[in-house]
């Protein structure tokens, strides 16, 4: 693997799994080695990124082929602006959220996940060097998400059985690339596994 480009870590999982919490984490933790990078998630902040947020709380939802194609504009933005220009210039991208996602939580409808990820691999998006998997029982991540929420408002899939399915396609869609995390644990005791394997991916 060329390393004069930068490196690109992902994190991934359903709501309520602790993936931000370890992402923002691991970026704290960049930064004060000295590591030159950044922190990006998606949706994004721009003008799809927008749209797509606005549809999170539509009810019902807008068609899956639609949504499916505003995570794809939104992701060519975000290419274009901000991933590939910090690759190139060398910097270590932490990302919380990126086309797995995508095929995981659109993929329960009429489109599977494996031809969510065959879209998305056809436009040449980059390839994360590893994606840290923050695994955990539906019913529990809904637990969190309760508890977290003041407004009582919940996104549109932010549903125990909805849920269930989106675990089970991360799980059918899992390449070499993922690095398995059990969720239920406390988040003290995940980041160490994922600085373990972080450190030994800036040796290679």
């Amino acid at each position: 693997m060329n390393h004069t480009r930068g490196r690109f870590i992902l994190f991934e999982g359903i709501d309520g799994a602790g993936k931000s919490t370890q992402c923002e984490m691991l970026y704290n933790f960049a930064l004060e080695k000295g590591l030159n990078c950044i922190k990006l998630s998606e949706p994004t902040g721009g003008e799809w990124g927008i749209k797509i947020r606005k549809m999170l709380s539509m009810e019902p939802p807008p068609p899956v082929e639609e949504q499916i194609s505003m995570f794809i504009k939104d992701r060519i933005e975000d290419v274009l602006l901000n991933i590939n220009p910090a690759l190139e210039s060398g910097k270590t991208i932490i990302m919380d959220r990126y086309f797995y996602s995508n095929a995981a939580y659109q993929g329960c409808a009429e489109m599977p996940p494996e031809e969510i990820i065959k879209r998305n691999m056809a436009l040449n998006f980059p390839l994360p060097e590893r994606v840290y998997f923050l695994d955990l029982d539906p019913e529990a991540a809904m637990d969190r998400i309760i508890k977290r929420s003041s407004s009582g408002k919940r996104e549109i899939f932010e549903k125990v059985s909805f849920l269930k399915q989106v675990r089970e396609n991360f799980h059918s869609i899992q390449d070499q690339r993922f690095m398995i995390l059990d969720g239920s644990m406390d988040p003290e005791e995940i980041f160490p596994l994922i600085i373990k394997d972080f450190i030994s991916l800036l040796k290679d």
